[in-house]
């Protein structure tokens, strides 16, 4: 038997190194999307607790975490549009994925082409990417500074209600005593 060429050789060489340590990175990847998706899980049932009190521009007990939107125009007035969206919604805590593909324009035909299905949490970041749900996350948690002013606002109006029932139950006991312990 001939010896291999030296190319050759180095090849199966090259091959021998890189097929078992191909493995080992895609076994490593499918375990860091599984521990993703485990953590948005947990993140995701936290974020659920606050979910009703959350104040958005869209549609009630819906809260957009992702919303890309990509146009093309082919001409002066008319374009395409693709939309992917990850929403999370309440009841749940769910994850809705939304994908719309439009045509508009004054020249040619107009449609619009809508799906939208409930995704898993392993689905959301093998598709999204973990690092930007997180982001889509933070951003709609950090406009809700309106939370801090609100939770003031009611803790003012208690501290009146309580001082308006504390004077009452003054005035309350004292035109009790003067009647002489009851009212006539």
């Amino acid at each position: 038997m001939s010896p291999l060429p030296s190319s050759l050789a180095e090849l199966n060489a090259l091959l021998d190194t890189f097929i078992p340590l191909a493995q080992k990175v895609i076994a490593a990847k499918d375990l860091a999307l599984q521990k993703e998706a485990e953590a948005l899980e947990k993140i995701l049932a936290r974020t659920w607790m606050i979910l009703p009190y959350l104040r958005e521009n869209t549609e009630p007990g819906q809260c957009p975490l992702i919303n890309e939107t990509r146009r093309a125009l082919d001409g002066p007035d008319s374009g395409f549009s693709v939309t992917n969206k990850l929403t999370l919604i309440e009841d749940g805590p769910r994850l809705v994925r939304s994908f719309t593909v439009e045509r508009w324009g004054t020249g040619a035909p107009c449609f619009e082409i809508a799906d939208s299905h409930e995704v898993s949490c392993l689905d959301a970041v093998k598709t999204y990417g973990f690092e930007a749900i997180c982001d889509g996350l933070t951003e709609m948690l950090r406009y809700q500074a309106c939370f801090n002013a609100e939770l003031k606002e009611f803790q003012t109006r208690i501290e009146k209600a309580e001082s308006i029932i504390a004077i009452h139950e003054e005035k309350f006991k004292m035109e009790c005593l003067s009647n002489g312990g009851g009212l006539s």
